[in-house]
């Protein structure tokens, strides 16, 4: 067979979902049977969703998985269509753990079941917890075409000692299907690429490379499956973030076959903001939730979630509330007003002072704690009292109570807005601003939030200028700003990078900066201020990953004496 025609399943499946998820499957082998498709592959644990951490050791959660590899393998039996699909099995006799799995289905039966040999440990990956590794990795005669198979971990061999695509090399495989749920970061369709060229020709086999989309829990999966030639040319890449059955008719003698580019938007902040979305997207829809509240503090963080949210969800699910305090300016609820007249959100305003001065009351003057420095309680003089952090941290609280009142009356998901910059110095009050369901940009650095508000506005202006340049400020003190307490983000957020993405000491992150002429000072405290704040991010909501080192994937103890 010199000619085949190949429908990639790049589905967006939820973890659980067994009935959604088997009619998606069975929709899509019937659109590829209806098409002509000789092979229609579905992702890594297509059936059952990924990531599924404890699941996977539920012994009635493989029983339904198997139930639906039954009834696919059933639904198959007067097709010509050939199907590769993810799910879970049984460990072996004795074992507590499960295997991560696929099957290779022809006319009505399982022709080959291939389990994972590489189970990743590191960064966002626990698997090896859950399931058992396969051994083994065996080639099959499929119409003319000797042919592998792989899931996702195996093809990316270089660190462990067992290579899974030498295996399926030497067992002469003129073609290898790897099946993956590969989350995205900005940097990994550029890794993606490398590796598969890199593989292919080394090996000297094409490789049909069928990823998932969507997004599950923290995660956010791309798609762009590729088919990859053995002499390392993408012949075929179906879109990023967009669910489907992509079809390709693959020559397999063509010598000088058409190739596709990596896309010049790869890592850019078009394609941030559009992983940003469908992160916010299935995650409030996925858990059934209706609509979301946001706090709009005037600024730029806010502004860009609350943008972020319409674009996912749409202006009608979306309410942005507003909470003036004592030290807020007028241009943080007039910009606040500008930008949900420009949304098309709904738009509430609660001012907390008198709540604000309600509590200082209390805790001042009716528990006989008065503070050395008392603040003047708002309407009662002006006074010279020191404002405290306990005393910021209560407006801050004051907002996260009002926000987290209407979640609970309304049954609305609330969004926090802090970004990974504020997280990492610990600019943010637990219980405040931090409280709510899901953190949108607690893995995008402030200079990028910059960068995917002013992409945003470039497709129509909505963020208010306004929000764009005015400096940074929490504005729980007077004139406020970040900069009073922390660097220029410019330099902070380079720190960061190399701090926590590149895993650098200080004395080479000085190095790296020196240009900048950044003390060591500057980035001792920074770094320092990263450790001591992993007790905040642990008690954070889950945080879309969207950079190649986000937090979840960044296990540090909490109780920590080591300075690095």
């Amino acid at each position: 067979m010199t000619k085949i025609r190949v429908g990639l399943g790049q589905i967006n499946p939820t973890v659980g979902d067994f009935s959604g998820n088997l009619a998606k499957i069975l929709a899509f082998i019937e659109e590829a049977e209806k098409k002509g498709c000789d092979l229609a592959i579905f992702p890594e644990l297509a059936i059952s969703g990924y990531p599924v951490w404890d699941l996977a050791i539920k012994k009635s959660f493989i029983r339904e998985n198997l139930h639906s590899l039954e009834t696919i393998a059933k639904a198959t039996r007067r097709l010509k269509v050939s199907v590769v699909v993810g799910y879970i099995d049984h460990g072996p006799q004795g074992s507590t753990k499960s295997r991560n799995a696929l099957a290779w289905i022809e006319k009505g039966k399982v022709r080959l079941r291939q389990y994972k040999s590489l189970l990743p440990t590191y960064d966002v990956f626990l698997e090896e917890i859950f399931f058992e590794p396969g051994e083994g990795h065996k080639t099959l005669s499929w119409r003319g075409i000797r042919l592998g198979t792989a899931i996702c971990e195996d093809i990316w061999d270089q660190q462990y000692s067992i290579k899974p695509l030498q295996s399926l090399s030497r067992n002469r495989a003129q073609i290898v299907v790897a099946i993956n749920a590969s989350p995205y970061h900005k940097e990994k369709a550029r890794l993606r690429d490398e590796l598969l060229k890199r593989q292919s020709k080394r090996y000297g086999f094409s490789i049909i490379y069928v990823n998932q989309i969507g997004s599950q829990d923290d995660l956010i999966f791309d798609g762009r499956s590729l088919v990859v030639d053995r002499k390392g040319r993408v012949l075929f890449r179906a879109p990023a973030f967009e669910e489907g059955l992509f079809v390709y008719d693959w020559d397999l003698k063509e010598k000088n076959p058409k190739t596709v580019p990596l896309p010049a938007s790869v890592g850019e902040p078009s394609e941030i903001y559009q992983a940003l979305v469908l992160g916010v997207r299935d995650y409030v829809t996925k858990n059934k939730f209706k609509s979301v509240v946001i706090g709009l503090s005037g600024g730029i963080d806010s502004a860009l979630t609350a943008t972020l949210a319409c674009d996912a969800l749409g202006s009608d699910r979306v309410l942005g509330v507003t909470m003036p305090g004592v030290y807020s300016s007028e241009g943080s609820w007039k910009d606040s007003e500008e930008l949900a007249k420009n949304l098309g959100i709904e738009f509430r305003v609660y001012p907390i002072k008198e709540k604000y001065n309600a509590l200082l009351h209390y805790y001042q003057e009716e528990r006989h704690s008065p503070h050395p420095n008392p603040l003047p309680i708002l309407g009662r003089g002006k006074g010279e009292g020191e404002i405290t952090l306990t005393m910021e941290n209560l407006q801050a609280r004051l907002r996260g109570l009002e926000l987290m009142y209407i979640s609970n009356e309304e049954g609305r998901l609330v969004l926090t807005t802090g970004n990974k910059s504020e997280l990492a110095m610990g600019y943010c009050t637990l219980y405040g601003d931090m409280a709510g369901g899901l953190c949108v940009l607690g893995d995008v650095y402030k200079t990028d939030v910059y960068r995917l508000a002013r992409y945003r506005n470039q497709i129509k202006p909505v963020i208010p200028q306004a929000s764009i340049e005015k400096p940074p400020s929490a504005e729980l003190r007077p004139n406020q700003k970040d900069q009073d307490s922390l660097p220029p983000y410019e330099i902070l957020d380079e720190i960061l990078k190399l701090y926590i993405e590149k895993n650098l000491t200080r004395e080479e992150i000085l190095k790296v900066l020196m240009p900048q002429k950044v003390s060591l000072e500057v980035i001792t405290d920074a770094i320092n201020r990263v450790d001591h704040n992993e007790y905040k991010r642990r008690q954070a909501p889950p945080i879309l990953r969207v950079t190649q080192k986000a937090w979840f994937g960044r296990r540090m103890p909490i109780t920590n004496r080591f300075m690095g």
